[in-house]
């Protein structure tokens, strides 16, 4: 293989000058990673896997391919607690000057609600962190505005007491650690105000 015939040919044109020379080109298949807070993502391209740690924020296949080779990055395994998707990660090498697709991760993160019994006034505010979620006047059930993160506490208290009545959250029903489904077991009771 002469080098002469390896000189710069800028980057559109290194299959050109590869093939001049007698060379086929390959690719890396490879991509960036956006947010893998958890381990357990496995990759896979055909019969070739791979598997980022927690926190990395790019990939390379051990195999590479050739010219003209047909890539589908698809998902063997999801990482732990997380939702991953995928873009530009199908295509055939050598349409575009390099193979890089990106994997963009995202906590999962469900509902919190439960039951509501003697609600028979309005102004009831149910608060969890910072969302507040206004209850109307006999409702039976509820769910809370916004999600709660896989693996994250929460908390559930009465914000504001509707008129004439008292709230509470049952003990135990409205606190813990967001597990991998939506949370329906929160109990709310209300009872008249005690007159002082």
């Amino acid at each position: 293989m002469k080098l002469s015939c390896l000189r710069p040919l800028g980057a559109l044109l290194l299959t050109l000058g590869l093939a001049a020379c007698g060379g086929k080109a390959s690719y890396d298949v490879s991509g960036t990673i956006v947010g893998l807070n958890n381990n357990g993502l496995v990759l896979a391209n055909g019969g070739d896997t791979v598997s980022p740690a927690a926190g990395a924020t790019s990939f390379t296949f051990a195999k590479r391919i050739d010219y003209g080779t047909d890539y589908n990055i698809t998902f063997q395994k999801q990482p732990a607690h997380m939702t991953c998707t995928i873009n530009g990660g199908s295509g055939s090498a050598g349409h575009y000057v390099s193979i890089d697709a990106i994997v963009t991760c995202g906590q999962n993160a469900y509902t919190l609600a439960g039951t509501i019994t003697g609600l028979t006034a309005d102004n009831l505010v149910l608060i969890n962190g910072n969302t507040q979620t206004p209850i109307t006047k006999d409702s039976k059930t509820f769910t809370l505005n916004g999600t709660v993160a896989d693996g994250t506490s929460y908390g559930i208290s009465v914000l504001t007491q509707p008129t004439g009545l008292t709230c509470n959250v049952v003990p135990g029903t409205g606190t813990g650690t967001m597990g991998e489904a939506n949370v329906t077991t929160v109990q709310v009771v209300c009872n008249p105000a005690t007159k002082s």
